[in-house]
Formats: structure tokens, C-alpha cells, sequence
């Protein structure tokens, strides 16, 4: 077909043709999920949920699992079962959505561009939301303003609900304290370890048993499959390159834009804190208010404020810095803080301040006035957006003209060079590797990786910011590891593990030796522990769950019954000391601790009126097949 079509690649038949496929690529995308018309694909108490809404959703959650698991591949996601969880969301979105509405629930227009223009990726670099990247933002992402504007509106509808029925919730003082207890208990251990090095020279592994746990584990050996990929990338950040922007039209944005390059006032401060909840008691507050005055009396007296800050400072984020809090504009810092450090001179230390975390000496380092960025210093900035503004519109055009030159024999280097495009090589890597460099989506991928070598793919590939057309180099399928390549490894696998098995041995019989008292053979080996949690994290030792059980459940100083393997062989182990929090400890994480437990009550609160909603809603699956992998 392809050869067809590069011997009839002049004819104007070939070029109405290629427009055609070109729409097609556009309107349909490629190996994606895509949609033709409006399909429902169920409905939740009569209203509809589209197609098109579950494959855009779709499209966020894949983004979503992807940036958190970056080596994830195809069958990990079909495992993670994506569409069946966005169905239940959305099942649940909407019911949700359809009680707000009907309880009365609204978000009027004002309170809807507050939280739009509170997005940091909508602002410019003064922090004011700047139209133009908003727009560029949700172009980049394949949406618009409507759509955008629509499902913000929904969330925070399902909010106001969530904080109408959730805002009954109460955690009494001592259910919070007995859980901070709970926590909060730290425990040391005494114990001896019997090292798994002391046992591995008593072990032999051959060949037969090396094969066996080969045989075994071949999933353990499988390289996936590869491929060396070069590519252009068609999309109007690439196209930026090739777009002249003249010197009059970027002076001409500056003049229209000034507002986006005005530079706020900025001040450079340190500060001292000493904490004091708002809710403490009068002694509490007077007590905390006693110590910043002895501060700043230390402060008079000549005492740097770095030193001073390091020494007593109880912000533990600038403390180490000696009170260093960086630059700041206005309405970064708390209101009572923003008023005293910007009414400084520089230099000059503040009285103290009180704010919501406590009491405040601020010193001002130095101030900048409000400005304007010259020029000279934002034009390139302002050329590289008017370029990919331009290339914007030109990505049909560019991809359609690569397109011809590729069908017409032309090289990915020959097809880039007009449009000042370069092709790009990974080299042989993995499928994750591929995706992550060339943007195509894993579901993509198989129509590379089956391609001969040398053969430049007709379709070309829809990513995140544009399109790859791509040429294989070189392909391999999967494959297993030769025993050879892992043997050594399997070696000293197994003989670690035979190793451990002897060091366990060796501990049980030395548990069993004794029954109240470690011998004396024993006592110049025992070691401590630093205090360990719950989670059983035991510092050198490594983690181990089931001991930190046992010895939460154990009492003081008896040696516990069994020993424990470890990662570095075993270990028997008695609980040397029980730590619990302090009432200081407890002051000063009461109201964290209370929030988080209030939280998880109007968490349990909300889910409980959720399973209401849903078991009363009325729900119709129209089209399972979108569920099919």
C-alpha cells in the first residue's frame, strides 16, 4: 500500500486522500480512546454518562497512575482494573452531584473564578492569573474552558454537600489522647543478633539447585521487549523553533501586556517563633508571650538573630537557617505577619507579633519596591510564546506536509528539515522507556514493536503534545535471561537464604537455653535498640512487623518466647524499656493529631451517607463493551 501511494505521491488525488486520513487522525485519534457520536454508556437515576466523558476522565486517571507508578506497563494497569474503578466514580460523582442539586447546594460565578484563578499553573510569575495560560494550559491538555469550568463546578458542589452533612462531627479530648498514646508508645529492645555472614561459609548451593530456582522464578529473568525508535515530534512547542517573531510584534505584547511583567513589592526576612495554640489557656499564652520578650531582650542586648534564631527559634522549617524565610510578596504570610514585616525598615527587628501560630520578632533583611521586568529581560520569553502560539495552528498543516514527504521516500531528517524539526533516537530501551521519550501511549506501542526494522509507520501516533511519526530501527520481542547471564546472582540468592535459615536455627536453640535470664555467654553480645513503633521499624536491624507485635504485646524485660528472622539473619529480643509521650509532647501535637481524627470521623460520616445515596440510586449499564480490555 505504501509503495502505491509514493509512486502517485504528486497527484492531486493522493493529496485529497492523505487530507482525508489526516481529518480522520484528528477527529479519531490513533489506538486511543476515542468515540464517534454521543453513546451512553449507562445512566444514574435517568441522567447519562457518555462516552466522551468516560474517556476523557479515563485519560486523567491513566495520567494520574502513570506519574505514580512511572514504570507501570500495560498489563500492570489492566490489573489495576482503571475502568471499572472511573465507572464506580462516576456512578458516585453523579449521585452525589444530583443530591447537591436537589438540597439546594450552588457555586455562583464569583466563588467559581476565585478557585480559577488560584490555580498556581494559571498564574503568571507574579502570581496573578494570566487568561493566556490558562488557555494555553487547558490546550495542552486536550480541553477547554467549558469543559474545565463544568467539572470544577461539580467538585465543589460534592464539597459544600460533604461540609453540610460531615459538619455535626465532634472527637472528644480523651479518644484523641488515648490514640495519641496509642502511637505515640515507643519501645527499646535488647537483643542478639546471630548475623547471617556468621553462617554463609556453613552453606553449599550446586548447580542443580541453582537450576531448579531458575526454573522456577523464569518470570523473575524476563527482559521486556525493546526497540530503538527515531521520531519526529510534530506539535507546537517543536513547531516554536521555525516561527519568526519579530522584534516589533514581542514589543508590542510588552506594551499590551504590562500588567503580566509588573513585578510586586518583595521582602527578605527572618523570623523567630515561639508556639502558642490560639485555643491554649491564659497561663499557656501569657508563658509563651514571657519567652519572645526574654528573646528579644537577648536581641537588644547585641545577640545575632541567626544564632538567637537556631537556638530557640520553634519553626522547625527556618530554624536550622537561622530564622531565614526567603523572599516574600504580600499575602504570602499571614495578615498580622505581612503588616510588621513589610512596616519595617531594613534592619530593623519588630516588636513582637502575635499570629494564629504563636508569637513573632521578625527582622527585615530587605525590601524591594514594586517594578516592571525591562524588556530586554522578558523578550525571549515573550518570542517563545508568541512562536508556539503561531505553531498552534500550524500542527495540522506540519503534520500533513511530513506526512507527504515520508510517503514520497523522504528520510524523518529530510521530512523535518523545512519545519525545523529533528529527529529524535532512543536507542534500545524497554516499552516504559519508550513511552516515557516518545509520548505514545502504551496500548500504542505494539504496532512498533511489530514493525520490520527500517519501516516507517503510516499512522503517525497521538500524544500529549502533538504527534510522532516514527521509524524502527531495531525491535526484540520478550525474552528470558540465559541461566548464565544469572547464576551468580541466583547463588548468592540462595545461599543467603540457607544462611538465614541456619541463623533462625541457631537463635531458636539459643532461646530455648535459658528461661528468665540471658546467659552469661550470651549477655556480651546483647545490644539496644533506639525506641521503635508500632510499624516495626527497628533502625539497623531492618523491619520486622511480627516482632514489633510481639513486643508491643509483651511485657517489660521477659524475653520473648521465639526468634525472629530478619533480613540480616536473627535475632532473640526482650523488651528493655517502654517510652510514652510526654504531656509537652501531647500540647504541642493535640491539634494535629484532633484534626486528623476529626477528619477520619467526617470521612466515616460522608461514607456512610454515600452508601445511602448509592443503594436508593437507579442504576442502568447501556453498554458494557467499553468495559472490555
Amino acid at each position: 500500500m505504501l509503495d502505491v501511494i509514493r509512486s502517485n505521491a504528486q497527484s492531486w488525488g493522493v493529496k485529497i486522500a492523505f487530507g482525508i486520513i489526516i481529518l480522520v487522525f484528528v477527529f479519531w485519534g490513533v489506538g486511543g480512546l476515542t468515540g464517534g457520536p454521543s453513546t451512553v454508556i449507562l445512566t444514574v437515576n435517568g441522567e447519562p454518562i457518555t462516552i466522551q466523558e468516560f474517556q476523557r476522565k479515563y485519560e486523567q486517571l491513566e495520567q494520574q497512575v502513570r506519574a505514580q507508578y512511572p514504570d507501570i506497563d500495560a498489563a500492570g494497569l489492566k490489573a489495576m482494573q482503571l475502568k471499572q474503578q472511573l465507572i464506580q466514580n462516576l456512578v458516585l460523582e453523579n449521585i452525589l452531584i444530583q443530591e447537591a442539586k436537589r438540597v439546594g447546594a450552588t457555586v455562583t460565578p464569583v466563588e467559581l473564578r476565585k478557585v480559577v484563578e488560584s490555580f498556581p499553573a494559571f498564574q503568571n510569575a507574579e502570581g496573578k492569573f494570566d487568561p493566556e495560560a490558562y488557555l494555553r494550559m487547558l490546550k495542552a491538555q486536550r480541553n477547554t474552558p467549558g469543559t474545565f469550568e463544568a467539572e470544577l463546578r461539580n467538585n465543589m458542589l460534592i464539597n459544600k454537600l460533604r461540609t453540610d452533612v460531615t459538619a455535626g462531627a465532634f472527637v472528644p479530648e480523651a479518644e484523641v489522647r488515648d490514640l495519641f498514646r496509642y502511637e505515640g508508645e515507643r519501645r527499646i529492645l535488647e537483643y542478639v543478633l546471630y548475623p547471617v555472614g556468621d553462617f554463609t561459609s556453613k552453606v553449599a548451593v550446586d548447580d542443580a539447585q541453582i537450576k531448579d530456582y531458575y526454573d522456577a522464578n523464569q518470570t523473575a529473568f524476563t527482559v521486556p521487549p525493546q526497540a530503538d525508535v527515531e521520531y519526529l515530534l510534530i506539535g507546537a512547542e517543536a513547531l516554536a523553533a521555525s516561527q519568526v517573531i519579530g522584534d516589533d510584534a514581542v514589543a508590542d505584547f510588552y506594551q499590551k501586556n504590562a500588567a503580566q511583567f509588573a513585578t510586586p513589592e518583595v521582602a527578605h526576612a527572618r523570623h523567630i517563633l515561639v508556639r502558642v495554640d490560639e485555643k491554649a489557656s491564659a497561663e499557656d499564652q501569657a508563658k509563651a508571650k514571657a519567652k519572645i520578650e526574654a528573646v528579644a531582650a537577648r536581641l537588644k542586648a547585641g545577640e545575632d538573630f541567626a544564632a538567637v534564631a537556631k537556638d530557640v527559634s520553634e519553626d522547625p522549617g527556618s530554624a536550622v537557617q537561622g530564622g531565614d524565610l526567603g523572599w516574600f510578596q504580600h499575602g504570602q504570610m499571614v495578615p498580622e505577619f505581612d503588616k510588621a514585616a513589610f512596616a519595617l525598615k531594613t534592619g530593623e527587628v519588630s516588636a513582637p507579633v502575635k499570629t494564629q501560630f504563636g508569637w513573632h520578632l521578625i527582622l527585615l533583611e530587605e525590601r524591594k519596591a514594586a517594578g516592571q521586568k525591562p524588556l530586554d529581560e522578558v523578550k525571549d520569553q515573550i518570542r517563545l510564546r508568541l512562536a508556539q502560539d503561531e505553531a498552534a495552528g500550524k500542527v495540522q498543516e506540519a503534520l500533513e506536509q511530513v506526512q507527504l514527504a515520508v510517503i514520497g521516500g523522504k528520510t524523518l531528517k529530510e521530512a523535518g528539515e523545512p519545519l525545523k524539526l529533528e529527529p529524535k533516537s532512543t536507542g534500545l530501551v524497554d516499552t516504559t522507556a519508550l513511552s516515557d521519550m516518545t509520548g505514545i501511549k502504551p496500548e500504542n506501542l505494539p504496532a512498533l514493536l511489530s514493525a520490520k526494522p527500517g519501516t516507517v509507520l503510516d499512522t503517525p501516533f497521538v500524544t500529549k503534545t502533538g504527534y510522532v511519526v516514527a521509524k524502527v530501527n531495531e525491535s526484540k520481542p520478550q525474552s528470558v535471561k540465559p541461566l548464565e547471564a544469572v547464576k551468580d546472582d541466583i547463588k548468592a540468592r540462595l545461599q543467603q537464604d540457607k544462611a538465614r535459615t541456619l541463623a533462625f536455627e541457631a537463635a531458636t536453640a539459643a532461646r530455648k537455653g535459658f528461661t528468665a535470664d540471658l546467659p552469661a555467654d550470651l549477655q556480651a553480645k546483647a545490644q539496644k535498640t533506639d525506641p521503635v513503633s508500632r510499624q516495626g521499624r527497628l533502625g539497623a536491624l531492618g523491619v520486622s512487623p511480627d516482632l514489633a507485635k510481639a513486643a508491643f504485646a509483651a511485657k517489660p524485660n521477659e524475653w520473648l518466647p521465639v526468634a525472629y528472622t530478619l533480613d540480616g539473619g536473627a535475632v532473640i529480643a526482650r523488651v528493655a524499656e517502654v517510652v510514652t509521650p510526654s504531656d509537652e509532647d501531647w500540647k504541642v501535637a493535640a491539634p494535629q493529631i484532633t484534626e486528623a481524627v476529626l477528619n477520619a470521623k467526617r470521612e466515616q460520616m460522608f461514607r456512610g451517607f454515600l452508601s445511602l445515596l448509592r443503594n436508593g440510586a437507579k442504576i442502568e449499564m447501556k453498554n458494557e463493551s467499553i468495559l472490555a480490555d
